[in-house]
């Protein structure tokens, strides 16, 4: 049954990969707090009729509010300013590389707040995809390893990626009294409510074109709508921890997507990164579905 919530995170993956690379455009038109307000508004308003089609009401109960108050905070307003402001002071590689601790920061903070355990063979898979991350971000080159050097925008990124953290223990709370479309929804909400105010000073999109709305329907639709609620699911279903081992897909769909859209080459090495991040993945999740296939062959020899 988790199959399907696992062919889910990693349409996730695809689908975020497509915003980094349909981001690279958008970003020549408006600020970073512009998108994400324009991205997250356009997605709540195709949220609102989806949520209403499946739940025949918008209003959360009470007891959710707070964690999806949490959800937008973490995961609309400071991952975006977080990311952004490194952006702005450090090199998309440094950026790159510290996003796969990602993982990481779920695991951490699931295991302190839900309790959330990891198995010898989870621990060794979530090494060995690690791995491979850092091969596909270095291109193999160990000098740009030895030369990584923390400054203030690598320190806004560790601070994004324990956002992320939070986030996803956020939603995983949130989630047991919403779905995770509506989850989804107020997260929008909430997030765009408190960035709103900060961002109206200076709201602009300088010389829009077709190419530059199509991006937007993208990044809102697929990237958000679609995207965030795979996310949701997959972190109700199979928890945050095995959720966020496929966020270790995110650079190798990137890669993909830049060489079939831009005409980026992946080369040997890239391969050879992705070969251990699906490895790691695998050895993550899996754990449970051996342990009950062996449980059910017991039950039925005995």
């Amino acid at each position: 049954m988790h199959f399907v919530f696992y062919v889910l995170l990693l349409c996730t993956s695809i689908l975020w990969a497509g915003n980094f690379v349909a981001g690279k455009f958008l970003v020549d038109h408006a600020s970073s707090l512009t998108l994400t307000n324009m991205r997250w508004g356009l997605a709540i308003l195709f949220l609102i009729p989806i949520v209403w089609k499946f739940e025949k009401r918008l209003l959360p109960p009470k007891k959710a509010l707070l964690p999806l108050f949490l959800m937008g905070l973490t995961g609309v307003v400071f991952f975006n300013i977080f990311m952004f402001l490194a952006l702005e002071r450090t090199s998309a590689d440094n950026v790159g590389l510290l996003s796969a601790l990602n993982p990481v920061a779920i695991a951490i903070v699931s295991f302190f707040v839900l309790r959330e355990k990891m198995s010898f063979r989870q621990t060794i898979g979530m090494i060995v995809s690690l791995m491979g991350v850092v091969v596909v971000i270095s291109h193999g080159d160990i000098q740009r390893l030895l030369h990584f050097r923390l400054n203030t925008g690598d320190l806004f990124m560790l601070a994004a990626v324990g956002t992320w953290g939070l986030y996803s223990v956020a939603g995983k709370k949130a989630m047991q009294y919403v779905s995770p479309y509506m989850s989804t929804l107020w997260a929008g909400i909430f997030g765009v409510i408190t960035l709103l105010p900060f961002n109206l000073p200076s709201f602009a999109v300088n010389n829009p074109d077709s190419a530059f709305w199509i991006a937007t329907v993208y990044v809102s639709i697929g990237a958000t709508v679609l995207a965030m609620v795979f996310w949701n699911l997959g972190v109700q279903r199979v928890g945050g921890t095995h959720s966020g081992m496929f966020l270790n897909f995110n650079p190798i769909f990137t890669a993909i997507l830049a060489y079939l859209f831009i005409g980026e080459h992946m080369t040997a090495v890239q391969v050879a990164g992705t070969v251990l991040v699906i490895s790691g993945v695998y050895l993550f999740s899996t754990r449970k579905r051996v342990r009950a296939s062996v449980a059910k062959e017991q039950n039925l020899t005995a």
